[in-house]
């Protein structure tokens, strides 16, 4: 038998590879829907050539195989076979050299992707993956979930952005089955080779649960059933129902996660357009992989008894002549005729569920990242009312409808990843063209705060609302997607640009501090708005912090010399430490009598230890400031020496004080702290910063 043929691309060549394949009867083929859809689809994408490959094992046909056709006496075995589709002139002679010359391939460039043929007499579509239409992924209104698949074709290796389709077999699986399947391929956390047949999840959904029976053929599976297959993979599940959901809000949870990564299992009603108006066909389930925000707005979802990557768009079904079910509103199916023209539309779909698969430590739906979001932008149009009404008219017209947000799902080392390479903005443009620069005490602050953010503890997952004033980034809300309902869950506010975060969040502060909003703001089951004011109070200050900001931040000793540590690697204790906490009525000459003025070879070091007592001793035999410490965190260190009319203090630390960037302020701090603690000597103590002023050399 030949290993493989290549043909033009048409309906008419695909329907007779096919029948090549397995003898299927030519016509049924030919008037596949499924093959219309892949075909108009391919064509849509240049397709020129089309190459089969005899004998191919595919993993979840063989796990099918194995657990129900088997047993069947007319079993066609269990190998498949492999259509690949290109967008140029493909032969066997370009093949054969491709093959002979072990060059790179020159076919990946013209690869759209392939298709796997079941031995089965109807239900054949196997394993479908094929590129997404061009423009997908390119733009910010238009994406769609992809993972790549590798592709060995005789040792040519090609491959495909994509998330695998199949149509159900309806004997090993319905349609939530390969719902499922396909939304597992769209979860990048699982590897392709972990994600289990239509059978096993089939398997796994319809055991252990009450009224399931474990046999095939498998008709349908109820919402409990997909959610526990989802259990059996280890997934967390969020289920929704969409009875009273309204369609703008149906479309931004669609947004928020698609644009977190995270596919959607959609649980339908199926309507037929009819002339005497919509009929009921059935329940149905599909995966949403994608949307369109722009414009006439569209879900791209599979559809098993369709197609991958179908266009489906908003429609009002109360207007489609159900009176029951009217201000309701559905999504219509897009498909084109073989011209490439879209046809008028011929199913209706009513949205009846939303199970959504995430990580099994995300706890939080979007809905309440979404409620908390919602809650901000509202008591901000709130306060721009209590604004206009009583200092500035304009805020209100300014700034109404100034704020919006999107909502993501992140994990932790993404987002600071992110922030990591964000940078400020030196100037902020409003809606009106004025540019406001934003001055460098302000990006001095937001600096400090995206490193204190940075070296921050924080769950794996967060819900990330994002906020734009005046269409520009201004701040981030993180809310812990770990935590509970009753939780505290605002992570972090990250501030993105401080000129357009301040409108939103300085009279937010205010709000936040006031007893007012004690009294009308209580935590809530599923709003974190109470959490993101508290978030927002100014924190204590305790000793720590004012020790990090007078001090410096603590520092361990960068190294040891070999004279401050034993053999066994003990540190040796300078015996001549003393601690200062207090004020104390000793001069410095009575602590350190007999050190000579003016010698440089003797002086005195000195520390701040992490809990702010003023350390000093003498160098001990090259005992230097670890050995002052203990070798614990310290901060601003250095030395004291004697002068002929004093005492002369330096930050000279190599081991601590080194990489200080404010190191003359921490410096200027701790010569008060001398002169507080020696308060007998205060007139005798400088630095050498102080030197001109007061005439020394």
């Amino acid at each position: 038998m030949i290993p493989f043929l290549v043909c033009g691309f048409g309906k008419s060549t695909i329907s007779n590879l096919v029948k090549e394949c397995f003898g299927s009867d030519f016509p049924d083929i030919f008037r596949k829907l499924q093959i219309d859809y892949i075909y108009r689809y391919l064509k849509d994408l240049g397709a020129k050539s089309v190459l089969l490959e005899f004998e191919y094992v595919d993993r979840d046909y063989l796990e099918d195989h194995s657990r129900f056709y088997v047993k069947r006496f007319s079993s066609a075995g269990h190998k498949c076979a492999r259509m690949h589709f290109f967008s140029c002139e493909v032969d066997h002679e370009l093949i054969h050299e491709v093959l002979k010359s072990g060059h790179k391939s020159p076919l990946q460039d013209a690869y759209l992707g392939f298709m796997v043929i079941k031995p089965l007499p109807q239900t054949f579509i196997g394993k479908t993956c094929l590129k997404h239409y061009p423009g997908i992924n390119e733009t910010t209104t238009k994406h769609s979930l992809v993972r790549k698949y590798e592709v060995n074709l005789f040792g040519i290796d090609l491959q495909v952005d994509s998330i695998a389709f199949q149509e159900q077999d309806k004997v090993v699986s319905a349609c939530a089955t390969t719902s499922i399947w396909s939304a597992l391929h769209a979860i990048d956390q699982i590897q392709i080779r972990d994600i289990p047949s239509c059978s096993e999840i089939t398997t796994n959904a319809i055991n252990f649960i009450e009224g399931s029976s474990n046999s095939f053929p498998n008709k349908e599976l109820s919402n409990k059933q997909i959610m526990r297959a989802l259990d059996v993979q280890g997934l967390r599940h969020h289920g929704e129902t969409l009875e009273f959901t309204k369609q703008d809000d149906f479309l931004r949870a669609v947004i928020a996660y698609i644009d977190s990564g995270i596919p959607l299992i959609l649980g339908v009603d199926v309507y037929a357009v009819e002339e005497t108006g919509p009929k009921k066909l059935a329940g149905h389930a599909v995966t949403i992989l994608g949307y369109s925000s722009a414009g006439n707005a569209a879900i791209y979802l599979h559809d098993d008894r369709l197609g991958p990557f179908v266009r489906a768009t908003f429609t009002d079904f109360g207007e489609a002549g159900v009176p029951e079910l009217s201000c309701r509103w559905g999504l219509a199916l897009c498909q084109k005729d073989d011209n490439g023209q879209w046809l008028a539309e011929h199913e209706v779909f009513l949205p009846s569920s939303l199970i959504v698969p995430t990580h099994n430590k995300v706890r939080l739906p979007l809905r309440f990242a979404l409620n908390t979001c919602d809650s901000i932008a509202r008591e901000f149009s709130v306060r721009l009312n209590e604004i206009s009404t009583g200092v500035d008219q304009s805020a209100q017209t300014d700034f109404a409808g100034a704020l919006t947000f999107s909502v993501s799902l992140q994990e932790i080392t993404t987002i600071k990843r992110n922030v990591r390479g964000m940078g400020h903005a030196t100037s902020f443009t409003g809606n009106n063209g004025e540019t406001i620069p934003i001055a460098d005490t302000d990006i001095a602050e937001w600096e400090r705060r995206k490193l204190a953010f940075l070296t921050g503890s924080y769950a794996r997952f967060q819900w990330v609302g994002r906020f734009y004033f005046q269409n520009q980034p201004a701040f981030q809300v993180l809310i812990d997607a770990t935590d509970i309902p009753q939780g505290n869950a605002v992570s972090a506010v990250l501030i993105e640009n401080q000129v357009a975060s301040e409108p939103v969040l300085a009279p937010m502060r205010v709000y936040a501090a006031s007893s007012k909003r004690r009294d009308r703001i209580k935590p809530k089951n599923e709003d974190f708005l109470y959490s993101f004011l508290k978030c927002l109070n100014p924190k204590d200050r305790h000793l720590n912090d004012h020790l990090d900001s007078t001090y410096g931040e603590l520092r361990a000793p960068k190294y040891l010399k070999e004279s401050e540590f034993f053999e066994n690697g003990t540190i040796k204790k300078n015996t001549s430490a003393r601690t200062f906490y207090e004020s104390t009525s000793e001069t410095l000459q009575e602590v350190f009598d007999g050190l000579r003025a003016g010698a440089e070879t003797e002086y005195v070091i000195w520390a701040v230890s992490h809990e702010g007592g003023l350390l000093i001793g003498r160098e001990i035999d090259q005992m230097g400031h670890p050995c002052l410490t203990g070798f614990k965190p310290a901060r601003i260190a250095g030395e004291l020496k004697r002068t002929q009319s004093g005492w002369l203090i330096n930050s000279k630390s190599g081991r601590y004080s080194g990489d200080y960037r404010e190191q003359t302020m921490y410096l200027g701090n701790a010569l008060e702290k001398f002169r507080s603690i020696f308060y007998r000597s205060r007139d005798e103590i400088w630095t050498e910063n102080d030197l001109p002023r007061r005439g020394q050399t």
